[in-house]
């Protein structure tokens, strides 16, 4: 009888054994991905005496007396612009490319655009800055050159990091569609 229960308890140690030895095949979970409903494409017009531009219906618009936002709140973002009579022309463009180097500055890369409509007298250069630790991804002003100079950002409430990439990439898409739709009040069609 004690010959069994020793080889009883030796299998169940060898079986012990062997189970804890053996490596099992580890499949980690995948990260969740985030559901983000895109911005509406149905747009309001908003004008004044000096501009018109629309924006998505997804969004809402608060005026400050001449600075605007467009507030995205599902992104925690915002575009943020000021529309201001032109005194200096080059010392306006010398401020907008000083808040550029400040970014540089700090590692962010720069794509610049150039925004030239003649027709419309629309100049203008909207920068998309590529970088972690930024609050900031995308930096423009509009110009016509001889009356009003609007400069603008498209601001986070966070920094810009990879988890908000996909936020930052739509945002960056609303910017370039408000720029394509601004228009000056003034200039006939």
């Amino acid at each position: 009888m004690r010959r069994i229960i020793y080889i009883i308890v030796g299998l169940t140690i060898v079986l012990y054994v062997f189970s804890c030895n053996s490596e099992e095949y580890y499949i980690p979970k995948p990260k969740a991905k985030i559901k983000i409903e895109l911005p509406s494409q149905v747009t309001s017009v908003f004008e004044d005496d000096i501009m018109k531009f629309s924006y998505s219906n997804s969004a809402v618009l608060e005026k400050d007396d001449n600075v605007y936002k467009i507030k995205y709140d599902s992104y925690n973002s915002d575009i943020v612009f000021s529309v201001k009579e032109i005194i200096d022309l080059d010392l306006d463009v010398y401020n907008f490319e000083n808040k550029i180097t400040v970014h540089e500055k700090q590692g962010a890369d720069i794509n610049v655009n150039i925004i030239e409509d003649s027709e419309s007298e629309m100049y203008g250069v909207l920068c998309y800055l590529e970088g972690n630790k930024i609050a900031t991804s995308s930096q423009f002003f509009i110009t016509d050159s001889t009356n009003y100079f609007v400069s603008g950002v498209l601001e986070f409430n966070t920094s810009i990091n990879p988890e908000i990439e996909v936020q930052n990439d739509i945002m960056k898409k609303e910017v370039w569609k408000f720029i394509n739709s601004f228009k000056w009040s003034s200039i006939p069609k």
